[in-house]
């Protein structure tokens, strides 16, 4: 008993781990609309940032946050200097187009809480 109750403590745990985490990029994220290329990128304490320059909005500096999970140091890794980074409005995706030496490397990051 102690046993079942110990593994549904663990459960809820990371059942609102994601939540949190969900609710984080609904507030953040999804209201955003990105496209443009990366000016740079920083590591906080909690978030990796990438900055932008939105060509949806005249030039201005965007800012994306990405919490410290696996998904988003993939997203901070694969950003270099000259990426582009695209986000539509409405939805928790990223995408990330970076240049390699005969073109590009696109990669789809359609789920941040991973």
């Amino acid at each position: 008993m102690k046993l079942l109750l110990l593994l549904f403590i663990l459960m809820q745990g990371v059942t609102n781990e994601e939540f949190d985490c969900k609710m984080f990029y609904e507030k953040t994220l999804v209201p955003m609309s990105i496209k443009g290329g990366l000016i740079k990128k920083e590591k906080t304490d909690d978030y990796y940032l990438l900055y932008v320059k939105n060509e949806k909005d005249s030039g201005k500096e965007a800012v994306i946050r990405l919490l410290k999970n696996k998904t988003g140091k993939m997203i901070y890794l694969f950003a270099i200097d000259n990426s582009m980074i695209v986000k539509a409005e409405g939805e928790a995706v990223v995408r990330v187009i970076s240049p390699v030496k005969d073109g590009y490397n696109v990669q789809v990051f359609p789920d941040l809480c991973e």
